[in-house]
């Protein structure tokens, strides 16, 4: 036994996760009726309107949905006591880290003594991956630098990073137009990086398409192996290549509007009861990226 949870709502989270209840039977390596079975089941008892027929596609009511974000913090914490139960040890915190904050901002997280004296599990992803991973429950908390809907998650601030374009070599102020000239290096779609530059580029009335050429990666690594290589341009976070900076062997875009200045945030599900243990990591944060921004 992994779970506490009543069997039909762990049925519900799985309609609720893949969109129809013959994908969550094959999930769940159940028949579809054995699923509208509990779940007609579940709705009885709590009295409750779960489903809506639209022709013949089942929708879940906006009051499943309540209670299927309900369940998610229960598999939590379910998970949290079982794991204490089964082992007498204080189960880890479960942590996802998008990868551009994982390449700065995680090294000096994990170097700090609070942080090191708690026992932690640590997930690397863009951030639409981790924020369906939260909902899921299978991570506490997450690093985010993307934009997040406030209305599934809480979330505590973190404060602001540069965010800007990075070229090989030191080029003139550009315009919008002599920046679609060059063959840009994007992130892959998900990523919070992606994200903010998009945001930026519609708020002037633009989009990746306007670029000449553009090729995504899901490494920013191999992102600025290529830049030193001399190939295209690209925008991140500044802290990513403060060396590179440095040294010169990358050099920033000199373009209007930059650098952008972006918050950085701890996100958690609404109503968690981990919210308390997670102030300590948000203050570890807090002071790593000040002393980034020192430097």
């Amino acid at each position: 036994m992994n779970s506490l949870l009543d069997r039909r709502l762990v049925t519900l989270m799985a309609v609720a996760e893949t969109g129809s209840m013959t994908a969550a039977a094959n999930r769940l390596y159940v028949t579809q009726p054995a699923v509208s079975q509990q779940l007609a089941s579940l709705g009885k008892d709590l009295g409750l309107p779960l489903l809506t027929h639209r022709g013949t596609r089942v929708e879940l009511t906006p009051v499943a949905r309540e209670l299927v974000a309900y369940a998610r913090r229960l598999t939590l914490d379910n998970r949290a006591v079982l794991a204490h139960l089964q082992t007498g040890q204080t189960p880890p915190l479960r942590l996802g880290v998008t990868v551009s904050l994982g390449n700065f901002l995680l090294p000096r997280l994990l170097a700090d003594p609070t942080i090191a004296a708690r026992a932690l599990e640590v997930t690397i992803a863009n951030t639409a991956t981790l924020a369906a991973q939260l909902r899921a429950g299978k991570l506490t908390a997450a690093l985010v630098e993307g934009n997040f809907p406030a209305a599934d998650f809480a979330s505590l601030d973190l404060g602001l990073a540069d965010f800007i374009g990075v070229a090989a070599q030191p080029l003139p102020a550009l315009t919008l137009p002599e920046l679609f000239s060059h063959y840009l290096l994007v992130r892959e779609p998900g990523s919070g990086t992606r994200e903010i530059l998009t945001n930026w580029l519609a708020a002037h009335n633009a989009g990746l398409a306007d670029f000449s050429r553009t090729l995504a990666l899901n490494s920013p690594a191999a992102i600025i192996n290529l830049l030193k290589e001399g190939v295209g341009i690209s925008f991140m976070y500044r802290a990513l290549v403060e060396e590179e900076l440095t040294t010169g062997d990358l050099h920033p875009l000199p373009l209007a509007g930059f650098p952008l200045r972006h918050p950085l945030s701890l996100i958690y599900l609404r109503g968690s009861s981990f919210a308390d243990e997670l102030v300590p990591l948000a203050e570890v944060a807090r002071r790593v990226l000040k002393e980034l921004a020192t430097k």
